[in-house]
């Protein structure tokens, strides 16, 4: 599977009014004459050969599409990944390398129960409220091959959190002991699963009849994901011989 998993699929244009904007300007729509905007129509299908992005507020970003004809031999132009079908929803955008000289709490560096494991690669992901999460290059195409699976079967899988850092983890661990507002359970910095690359938060609201949540229970494990927390039924791990253990057993979590 790629950094960039967007290349070599087709998006459907699911919004009637998916306008093109200006290649130098992507708050520009193109102008296609008596003041309307030149559009792609609805119900399209294209390739993307590149995206853009554009701060748009907290972590957040916008993303835009360079869009071409199924073939790859017409080019549309520039639109809103909004205006596609799953709104690129865990689409990846490509690999951060580790950076020479990275330390033991940069932004690469793995830690398992408390120790320092050394660094890793990062893969770029669209995450659920259009915020870009990362998770470990390690761990990319069975991401991608539950989102697959999961989109295959008219499911959206969206990503809350991945890989974590240890200045991340350590803003949640201390918003969690001081108890503030938005913070879950944490671990400590250096003993989370998030910091080792094997845990994922999906986004599944508060578990129940959430169409996300019913799928993953029920094939998560075929893709080596199992639940591991009791309390978080949003935290899922990419452990495979555990998830092999709990669908001999039927079940979807370590318990």
């Amino acid at each position: 599977m790629s950094d960039e998993s967007y290349r070599g699929r087709l998006f459907t244009v699911a919004d009637p009014d998916a306008r093109l904007r200006d290649a130098d300007d992507l708050m520009k729509f193109l102008d296609a004459g008596r003041g309307q905007p030149k559009r792609i129509p609805r119900g399209s299908r294209v390739a993307v050969d590149a995206i853009r992005e554009v701060p748009a507020g907290a972590r957040q970003v916008a993303l835009f599409a360079h869009a071409l004809s199924p073939e790859g031999d017409r080019a549309h132009g520039w639109t809103s990944v909004g205006n596609f079908a799953g709104l690129f929803l865990s689409e990846t955008l490509g690999r951060i390398g580790v950076p020479a000289g990275s330390g033991q709490y940069g932004p690469h560096a793995v830690w398992a129960r408390g120790t320092y494991k050394g660094q890793v690669d990062l893969v770029r992901v669209v995450g659920t409220h259009r915020q870009i999460e990362v998770v470990s290059a390690q761990t990319r195409d069975a991401f991608l091959g539950l989102v697959g699976a999961a989109r295959a079967d008219g499911v959206a899988v969206g990503l809350n959190s991945g890989f974590r850092s240890w200045p991340e983890q350590k803003q949640l661990y201390d918003g969690y002991m001081r108890g503030l507002a938005g913070y879950n359970l944490a671990s400590r910095p250096g003993n989370s699963n998030h910091q080792n690359g094997v845990a994922f938060d999906f986004d599944v609201g508060g578990g129940g009849s959430n169409p996300t949540y019913l799928w993953l229970q029920k094939h998560a494990t075929k893709h080596g994901f199992v639940r591991t927390v009791k309390s978080e039924v949003w935290h899922w791990e990419y452990l495979p011989d555990k998830a092999a253990q709990a669908r001999s057993r039927a079940a979807s979590t370590t318990w």
